[in-house]
């Protein structure tokens, strides 16, 4: 029996439905941030993140979603990145970072009725290195000035650890 992954998904002619599981974070997001990329450059635009099952996030996590809404808003024919069961700490963080003034939000309550497969069923909590970690956190930067503040020495010191280790 196979353990389920922080990440299930399922793809849809219409939608992308990610649904996130206990805690979002640079420990587990970068097979998310690949399949994020992956689905993209497949042409699929609308893309949909439920929060139901999720105890917390990081900004690194954050910052992957903040990247995916930008991204998604540059296209010919933009897509849209919609975040669901959003309440709690989660929704105040969301809306701290300034993030529901690029993506949907809802604190509804809506039911998944889709069938769900694990996103990585053999290195789940693989982590994020530094670079993804250091763009998560520059896109987190660049969505406001708050953010800016916030994050300014994080990105730094990612930019400093980068150049240390090339």
């Amino acid at each position: 029996m196979t353990k389920d992954s922080i990440y299930q998904v399922c793809t849809t002619n219409e939608e992308v439905y990610v649904c996130v599981k206990e805690k979002a974070s640079y420990m587990n997001c970068n097979p998310l941030r690949t399949f994020l990329h992956e689905m993209v450059e497949d042409g699929n635009r609308f893309f949909v993140i439920d929060f139901q099952h999720c105890s917390s996030m990081d900004s690194t996590f954050l910052g992957i979603l903040v990247g995916l809404a930008l991204q998604l808003r540059k296209h010919e024919v933009p897509g849209k990145l919609t975040l669901i069961n959003l309440v709690g700490r989660n929704l105040e963080t969301v809306k701290n970072l300034g993030i529901h003034k690029i993506a949907a939000v809802s604190t509804s309550y809506i039911t998944n009725s889709k069938d769900l497969d694990n996103l990585n069923n053999q290195s789940h909590r693989e982590e994020a290195n530094p670079e993804t970690i250091y763009k998560a956190h520059k896109t987190l930067l660049e969505l406001n000035d708050k953010n800016s503040r916030i994050f300014r020495d994080v990105v730094n010191y990612l930019e400093q650890k980068i150049e240390d280790s090339a």
